[in-house]
């Protein structure tokens, strides 16, 4: 049974141990980690940033992490393991986003997957950073879910 809860600073992981379980799963979904567990770790204890993870029994299987200020919100990184995909987990780790808020979020465009999801969450697309990615150099799509489109 997969759990699902929000993370606190202070709660029964700390940030820095949390920080390096999510770095291990973001090497198993990107293969390539996005960010070092330092990053991570610097990221959780911010006053403004959330974090919620899923977990069944044995380990991490998903996580959300979003920045939260008083008119919107942006989601900073989402993961779920690849062997727990299409479970919904993705899904009900976005139940915590604020409802009252509205939702930014980019992507990588050939991110296709992603992109479907999102776009099934009612994202749509606003914008395009070009050459936003490296290694491999590609744009950005940035998305954003108006208040209440949930």
């Amino acid at each position: 049974m997969i759990e699902m809860r929000k993370w606190s600073d202070g709660s029964d992981v700390d940030a820095a141990a949390l920080a390096k379980e999510l770095e291990l799963l973001l090497l198993a979904v990107y293969e390539v980690s996005p960010w070092t567990a330092i990053q991570m770790a610097e990221v959780l204890r911010s006053d403004v940033n959330n974090c919620a993870i899923a977990a069944d029994e044995t380990q991490l299987v998903g996580f959300l992490i979003w920045q939260e200020t008083d008119f919107e919100a942006e989601v900073l990184q989402i993961a779920v393991l690849p062997s727990y995909q299409g479970q919904k987990i993705a899904t009900a780790l976005f139940d915590f986003l604020p409802a009252d808020k509205e939702i930014f979020l980019e992507l990588r465009e050939s991110n296709k997957p992603a992109l479907l999801f999102y776009k099934k969450e009612r994202f749509e697309e606003i914008a395009r950073r070009k050459a936003y990615y490296h290694a491999p150099m590609e744009d950005a799509i940035v998305m954003k879910r108006e208040i209440n489109e949930r």
